[in-house]
């Protein structure tokens, strides 16, 4: 009887020791970030300039929409070194009185490199070597100046590139 006691004892101590804690990821947890990127007046790189954008894939897929922004977050592919997104200046605004329905496409290069977190959290992704091109059409270029702060975007905290119009 005494017996059959240790080995119980033994088994549920056994049991309890090989329990793992749960994994939550924290909500606090750096994920991979966006690229933020500022809007600034050509005639005055000191001052911010809004503006009305929509930035969609050249496919017409994923649109996001932003009205009077002087600052946006765009998402980055993570399976791939490039993005192509139009930029869509005062959209379906034939007549703004600065670049009605005017499109720039730009291509973002860069190299992402996985970093990994924790188990319950996975890997994120940020993204260093930052270039841009940008064509603006058939319509003329609404950006006149791309200029970066840091070619690493690794949070979302530091606006990494200003486009001047």
């Amino acid at each position: 009887m005494f017996k059959n006691w240790i080995l119980l004892m033994l088994a549920v101590l056994l049991l309890s020791l090989s329990c793992e804690r749960d994994d939550i990821c924290a909500t606090s947890t750096p994920t991979t970030p966006l690229l933020t990127i500022g809007f600034l007046d050509v005639d005055n790189f000191n001052e911010t300039k809004s503006l009305n954008i929509n930035i969609y894939k050249p496919d017409l897929s994923d649109s996001i929409v932003y009205t009077n922004a002087s600052t946006i977050e765009v998402p980055l592919r993570t399976d791939t070194t490039a993005t192509v997104l139009v930029f869509v200046k005062n959209p379906n605004n034939l007549v703004a009185t600065e670049d009605p329905n005017n499109a720039d496409t730009v291509t973002f290069n860069y190299t992402p490199q996985e970093e990994f977190i924790s188990s319950a959290c996975g890997y994120r992704v940020i993204y260093t070597n930052l270039s841009i091109q940008n064509n603006p059409g058939s319509d003329g270029r609404w950006i006149d100046d791309l200029t970066f702060t840091t070619r690493t975007i690794s949070d979302e905290d530091t606006t990494q590139v200003f486009i001047s119009h």
